[in-house]
């Protein structure tokens, strides 16, 4: 897979989830997704768009996803593991951001702070699962969460995020989505350092590249999108997004997937 060209001075910062909003998991939006792919191409050069991926799954997950769906090429970034991990892909090359890394090194971030949690939970009776294909994440954990009664749900889910807070962490809490091979009945449930996380993403690439907020859009589907969304001038839920994320999120494009990316784009990007 080629990298597209990657604008010499960016002008525009656009920021996609990856998992039912940028990627149909049933593949049935190969058609719309390459027209996203050959807009995005152009405008990179015609416009400066800088257009990447940030997602909650693993670098690996998202590249073996798009070699399926047949992409022609590779986004200008990907932001994996919840924000926490960012790549560049420029002139064939996939270049890490060390940068970015350091931000959270500085930290001093241990996963040992997470599994005390884990460990504290489950002594109260509040049992996390966890998400075995993350478990190498270096900067994240993820578990999933058996949803109770919605009384029980948010006296756990108080208390996970005090924990989080106690100890200088970042949780996110969405429902899950079975369409991209989630369990039913479950939420997911994600820590991060303090000053990683999809909108960290959005705000570190502003800062970097001198974006003013009115030249930043974001597209997602679910719950753990919407600080990500929040955080730019354009916020779009794609129609195909979850009953919970339209709850949270008044912003929704008119179509499902890239071509709700793509109709969107076109009518604030002239």
């Amino acid at each position: 897979m080629n990298s597209m060209y990657f604008p010499e001075r960016v002008h525009w910062l656009v920021c996609s989830d990856f998992d039912e909003t940028f990627f149909a998991h049933d593949l049935s939006n190969a058609e719309d997704a390459k027209t996203l792919d050959d807009y995005t191409a152009h405008h990179a050069q015609e416009s400066g768009i800088m257009f990447g991926i940030v997602s909650a799954s693993t670098i690996d997950m998202i590249k073996s996803c798009m070699e399926i769906g047949h992409f022609s090429h590779y986004p200008h970034f990907i932001s994996s593991n919840s924000g926490t991990e960012l790549w560049y892909y420029r002139d064939g090359e996939e270049i890490y951001d060390t940068e970015y890394e350091e931000q959270l090194l500085t930290q001093g971030f241990s996963k040992s702070n997470i599994l005390e949690i884990e460990d504290r939970l489950l002594n109260e009776g509040i049992s996390l699962i966890v998400q075995t294909p993350f478990v190498d994440a270096p900067f994240s954990r993820n578990y999933y969460y058996h949803e109770q009664t919605p009384d029980i749900d948010e006296a756990n889910f108080r208390r996970i995020r005090q924990l989080a807070h106690a100890h200088r962490l970042v949780v996110n809490i969405s429902k899950c989505n079975p369409l991209i091979g989630d369990p039913e009945h479950h939420y997911d449930v994600d820590f991060f350092p303090a000053s990683a996380g999809k909108d960290a993403i959005v705000h570190y690439l502003t800062k970097k590249f001198n974006l003013p907020k009115e030249q930043t859009a974001a597209f997602g589907d679910s719950g753990n999108d919407i600080n990500m969304l929040n955080s730019v001038k354009h916020g779009y839920l794609v129609s195909n997004a979850t009953p919970e994320a339209k709850k949270l999120f008044p912003s929704i494009a008119e179509y499902p997937y890239s071509k709700g990316i793509l109709t969107t784009l076109k009518t604030i990007i002239t």
